[in-house]
């Protein structure tokens, strides 16, 4: 990826997109093929428990998941379906980091893998993630 690229992309996962400020998420780094989204846990963040809402920890990798497909074809992409494995509890307070990989791109579809890590490097939860490609050229 060139260093253009991953400039537009970060503006556009960041600045473009408000519902991830409101959400206290955010883009920090892309690579060719993947993509880091990272949440610093908020009061807002949180369930009646203490611990991060499902939908934080869904939004978070969803975006992590497209952003990564991103890096690999600039076009309009939304998501078909996807599954979420929630695999430990995380702590209401830090910071949580999801990693999006591209697995596969094909014609209009693509399949990310995206797992999301507390800050110990412990594995939080996991999805599988299938995107749609529409050939609309993004605009960044």
């Amino acid at each position: 990826m060139t260093k253009d690229l991953y400039d537009k992309l970060m503006v556009f996962g960041n600045d473009r997109e408000p519902f991830l400020a409101h959400n206290f998420m955010r883009t920090t780094d892309l690579d060719d093929g993947t993509a880091t989204v990272e949440l610093e846990l908020h009061p807002d963040s949180l369930n009646c428990w203490g611990t991060p809402h499902g939908g934080a920890l869904f939004t978070m990798a969803d975006v992590a998941a497209g952003m990564a497909l991103l890096t690999r074809r600039q076009e309009v992409t939304f998501t078909v379906s996807s599954s979420i494995e929630y695999l430990s509890a995380a702590a209401g307070t830090g910071k949580l980091t999801a990693v999006g990989t591209v697995e596969k791109t094909g014609g209009h579809m693509g399949f990310s893998r995206p797992d999301i890590r507390d800050e110990s490097g412990r594995l939080i939860a996991a999805l599988r993630t299938v995107m749609y490609l529409t050939g609309r050229p993004l605009e960044l």
